[in-house]
């Protein structure tokens, strides 16, 4: 009894087996459709733009110092005063950062493949509480400051899709390429000519980004005070980052989210010291928030699943058939 048990056993599993075969082969054939419509969405994304991801604005404000020190001169043991000059900047993060933007999604093919890019067209706007003398007050004589500038980072420039001008206290300003801010990364800044800092001021900003992008779309909220309003024609967002929306509303035609942080939440004044003191910018870069494009009805994820319900179905019907046996004798 137990050797044909046994051997019905044995028959059991060189069944299980052989129909795994197709089985595995079939799912490897979906493995390799996936890794070619992986490659297909980098490439088109790799020759249009990547996900995108925004930082800053930044008031950034280089200056040169005179920096004294006694020194002892090795051969005549005297005390002599150097002077030497140090170069740096200071980082303003604004007290106010508004962002509302409009976003649209648009195909692209290539072969059987499609890849989901987006049209966002941004309007940024907020203010800077700049104290006199850039905060500076002890030996204030040895700074000079040289001119400040608006910094933006953003991860791929070449998805800039409009030209690029500041309004600042109603001027208007063009903005330049590159960020000029290593944390920052890629981006753009704007010299800002007309400021005086040996008062305190109000700097008051506001500028149009439009991006294209692909996947999705990150935001640093870098403002004491930070808001931000997507809109977007997708009806299948993801929400991520160190922040969910505090409103959402998502329909058939779309969704539209707003977030609101502050610097009790984020801490960016001190991520911001940490990455300019320390040189650890990982915090600060962490806490952005934004949103994914999903595709609901991904075809090569239901093929994976249903190879999963087939291996499942096939193991319970052999193992309801042997448990038959088994309990037949019985």
């Amino acid at each position: 009894m137990n050797r044909t048990l046994a051997y019905k056993l044995g028959a059991i599993a060189l069944l299980i087996l052989l129909l795994l075969i197709p089985l595995l082969m079939i799912d490897g054939l979906i493995r390799d459709r996936q890794e070619v419509r992986d490659g297909v969405l980098q490439d088109i994304a790799r020759s249009s733009s990547y996900s995108q991801r925004l930082t800053g604005p930044l008031l950034v404000v280089p200056y040169r110092r005179t920096v004294r020190e006694w020194v002892t001169e090795e051969k005549t043991e005297k005390r002599v005063l150097q002077e030497r000059e140090q170069r740096g900047e200071l980082y303003f993060l604004p007290d106010r950062f508004a962002l509302d933007g409009q976003m649209r999604t648009e195909l692209r093919y290539r072969g059987i493949y499609q890849a989901r890019l987006y049209h966002v067209d941004n309007k940024v706007a907020g203010y800077f509480q700049v104290p006199a003398h850039y905060g500076i007050e002890e030996d204030l004589e040895d700074y000079q400051f040289e001119t400040p500038f608006l910094a933006m980072g953003i991860s791929d420039i070449r998805g800039i899709e409009n030209a690029l001008r500041l309004s600042l206290n109603g001027a208007s300003v063009d903005f330049e390429p590159g960020s000029r801010v290593g944390l920052l990364g890629s981006g753009v800044h704007a010299p800002l000519q007309g400021v005086d800092g040996r008062q305190a001021q109000r700097l008051e900003y506001a500028f149009d980004l439009s991006l294209l992008g692909s996947e999705r779309l990150d935001i640093v909220p870098v403002g004491r005070d930070s808001q931000v309003i997507l809109k977007a024609d997708w009806p299948h967002p993801s929400f991520g980052g160190e922040f969910l929306p505090s409103e959402r509303e998502i329909t058939a035609e779309g969704f539209t989210a707003r977030w609101q942080t502050s610097f009790f939440a984020t801490n960016m004044e001190e991520a911001l010291r940490s990455c300019v003191e320390e040189q650890r910018c990982d915090g600060f870069q962490a806490r952005a928030f934004g949103v994914g494009l999903v595709d609901p009805v991904d075809q090569y994820l239901k093929a994976d699943r249903a190879i999963k319900y087939a291996l499942l179905f096939i193991t319970l019907t052999f193992a309801g058939f042997f448990l038959f046996e088994v309990l037949k004798r019985l």
